[in-house]
């Protein structure tokens, strides 16, 4: 039964990045006017994502428009990204509202560590 989750959570994270890339350039879209989800992902250690993956299912369906513009950034292009969103280290998921990161969570937490600060910043418009 847990791989059928984690095969269902990693087909959830691969089409979700493949519908808003980032590519190699400089140039990352964010969006001005809403707030967005921005996951720091390293595909190389899976494991130690297990809860980010099931905190992101959850706040899907309390928030899915917030959630229609995740993106995902991978461990191979986030090293430039570092500085400008604050991200001490792997796995990381973020709410960003214009120019400001409004929520941050880091490295090896629980799910409800990371749905109660998201949902706190999400919920408020």
């Amino acid at each position: 039964m847990k791989g059928l989750s984690f095969v269902f959570v990693a087909s959830f994270l691969f089409l979700t990045a493949s519908c808003n890339p980032v590519n190699d350039s400089d140039d990352l879209m964010l969006s001005e006017g809403i707030k967005q989800v921005v996951f720091f992902s390293d595909e190389k250690d899976y494991k130690h994502e297990a809860s980010y993956y099931d905190a992101i299912i959850e706040l899907k369906k309390q928030y899915p428009a917030e959630f229609d513009n995740m993106m995902v950034i991978k461990a191979s292009n986030a090293k430039k990204y570092y500085d400008l969103f604050e991200v001490e280290q792997f796995p990381a998921i973020l709410v960003v509202h214009g120019d400001k990161v409004i929520a941050n969570v880091n490295g090896t937490v629980t799910k409800d560590e990371i749905i109660e600060p998201l949902s706190a910043v999400l919920q408020n418009d």
